[in-house]
């Protein structure tokens, strides 16, 4: 006859075992790594997910293989000099990225930024998708807005740059990450003169004054002091002036040979 089991015993070490099982469970879950955040000078945080990233690998990772494969279009890629923050102009996608036809177009990423090298030739196949599909019949708004989007590709690498692979901060590009958070990518781009899109940047910001307006008083409060257009315009030209040597002096003119003294006398 089989015989009813009797208690179990719990000993010590057992129950301390149970206590540190509870308290985990009982433990709120992990804070996300402090390397997938990007801070802003006024100390707003944008954080992101692994699994996010990982999707925005996998999508810069497609782009690329784009760029390496697609035979229409010849992207030349090298690095520049590096990019200031008071003279930012070299770091824009839409200037780093010039496309001379529509089958051949220059990448060239600042050369302090190159961990942010998948973030430019994102952004330059969406631009040359675009260059390549564009209907010169197009509206000003459906270039800014499908700009955007090109935009928005160059914002996930640049996420990844700074997430991920230790990239330093730069925070004119920043600006743009956290841009498109609040709602703010289009004006920005239509703010700062996006070549990509010609005289429509203009023209946007003459359409859209109240979108200017909220991510002006939005920029003054997230990114304080950070150099505007007209500021960054003129750094850059007196960055560019201050390795050129100064104009010479003009030479004295020589004095005119003096006359013949006229021979009296005679």
């Amino acid at each position: 006859m089989t015989s009813a089991p009797g208690p179990v015993r719990v000993g010590p070490v057992c129950l301390a075992l149970l206590a540190g099982m509870s308290a985990a469970a009982l433990r709120p879950a992990p804070a996300i790594a402090q390397e997938y955040a990007l801070s802003s000078p006024s100390g707003d945080t944008l954080q992101f997910e692994l699994p996010r990233l990982r999707v925005m690998m996998e999508e810069a990772r497609i782009l690329y293989d784009d760029l390496v494969e697609d035979p229409r279009v010849l992207y030349t890629l090298g690095f520049g000099p590096p990019a200031s923050v008071n003279a930012p102009g070299p770091a824009y996608p839409w200037n780093a990225v010039s496309p001379t036809s529509d089958s051949t177009v220059d990448v060239v990423t600042p050369g302090n930024l190159r961990e942010a090298d998948r973030a430019y030739n994102s952004y330059a196949v969406m631009r040359m998708r675009e260059v390549r599909n564009e209907d010169p019949d197009d509206s000003c708004g459906a270039l800014v807005t499908r700009e955007e989007a090109v935009l928005s590709s160059f914002v996930d690498g640049w996420i990844l740059a700074r997430a991920l692979f230790g990239g330093p901060a730069f925070a004119p590009l920043d600006e743009l990450a956290f841009a498109r958070d609040a709602g703010h990518l289009r004006a920005l781009l239509a703010v700062r003169g996006d070549a990509s899109v010609g005289v429509c940047a203009a023209e946007w910001v003459e359409a859209n004054s109240e979108s200017v307006e909220a991510y002006e008083a939005w920029r003054a409060d997230a990114f304080p002091g950070l150099p505007g257009p007209a500021d960054a315009g003129d750094a850059a030209a007196d960055d560019a002036d201050a390795g050129k040597p100064p104009p010479a002096e003009p030479e004295a003119e020589e004095p005119p040979p003096a006359e013949p003294e006229a021979e009296g006398g005679r």
